[in-house]
């Protein structure tokens, strides 16, 4: 009967307006901010994204930088809530979001979260001979078996996440992802087909994430991580890598490392969250799309200011019983 926090990931349309809001408003924001600036080198107007790299930053140092600012923003958010007596009573998050996550639930510090963000490599080397990488969203039936579109039975293409059924349970949501132009083909397909279902490339994203593509990122993070302070969780931490709650040092190493190359399932941290009694959940942050993922309790999206009086009302109106804080 109690309140679960979300934390999801880089967006392709990420929008920092309610996240200036919160910070123009929040001294609880504005001290999250600054200790990162400091613990990270970046200046205000990048966390906040106010200002984006130039063109020029290669595409490491731009997905670095892009992924810091959104767990500040997340971090930040959290702390906003907490000042008003609102704290997790379980945990859980996507990609990026499982990372931040796991600080907020005790497991390792913020700065070290902040370090270590600043020195694993988000993309990795790759060949600029070699073939074009990208992602693409497929919604389908929900009868249909995706197996039919990824690897083995579809040479380069790997599921990277599995977000579920629409809440209007019509269609389900998957990122695939993998070589372009074998999206493109698939997507090709699906046009000409008629049918129901499509598949649509993101053409601003020319990186395969959650693939074994990204074997560099995972074998960056499995050197790093172990210096960088783990301990056991103290919140509930819910696994998007599979159906399971993570307890301990070397649960949050391998999830780190694997996070990289593995498919993200929402279903599966939801599923584990609802076990946990969650009775609301919160994604922090503009880290997921709103109105579009089915969970099972109601989900607020906290990305502005404007979002906290919904807040109150569904803790209020869904009976949540608040626990205290239990993470410093």
């Amino acid at each position: 009967m109690s309140l679960a926090f979300i934390f999801g990931t880089n967006l392709l349309n990420y929008d920092p307006r309610g996240v200036m809001e919160f910070h123009a408003a929040y001294p609880a924001m504005q001290q999250v901010y600054d200790k990162v600036s400091a613990w990270t080198g970046l200046d205000l107007d990048l966390l906040l994204r106010r200002r984006e790299d130039d063109e020029q930053v290669d595409m490491e140092v731009r997905s670095r930088h892009g992924s810091v600012a959104l767990a500040a923003a997340m971090v930040g958010i959290h702390d906003v809530l907490a000042a008003q007596g609102l704290h997790p009573a379980a945990v859980g998050g996507l990609s990026l979001g499982s990372m931040v996550s796991s600080s907020l639930a005790g497991a390792l510090s913020r700065e070290h979260l902040f370090d270590l963000l600043m020195r694993i490599d988000h993309v990795g080397p790759r060949d600029p001979d070699g073939p074009a990488e990208g992602v693409a969203v497929a919604f389908l039936p929900v009868d249909q078996d995706e197996a039919l579109l990824i690897e083995p039975k579809r040479d380069g293409i790997w599921l990277a996440g599995d977000f579920g059924t629409h809440p209007t349970g019509t269609f389900r949501i998957l990122l695939l992802s993998g070589y372009r132009e074998a999206l493109e083909a698939l997507a090709a397909e699906y046009t000409a087909s008629g049918g129901l279902g499509q598949v649509q490339v993101q053409e601003a994203n020319s990186v395969a994430v959650h693939t074994p593509l990204r074997q560099a990122v995972a074998d960056s993070i499995a050197a790093i991580a172990p210096g960088a302070g783990l301990g056991d969780p103290v919140l509930p931490l819910c696994s998007s890598l599979e159906p399971r709650t993570l307890t301990n040092v070397a649960d949050i190493a391998t999830m780190f490392s694997r996070n990289a190359v593995d498919t993200i399932r929402i279903d599966d941290m939801s599923a584990e969250m609802h076990r946990h009694k969650t009775r609301v959940g919160l994604v922090l942050g503009p880290s997921l799309p709103r109105g579009w993922i089915g969970f099972p309790f109601p989900v607020v999206h906290v990305e502005s200011p404007a979002d906290l009086p919904e807040v109150m009302a569904a803790i209020f109106d869904n009976g949540v019983v608040l626990p205290p804080r239990r993470v410093s």
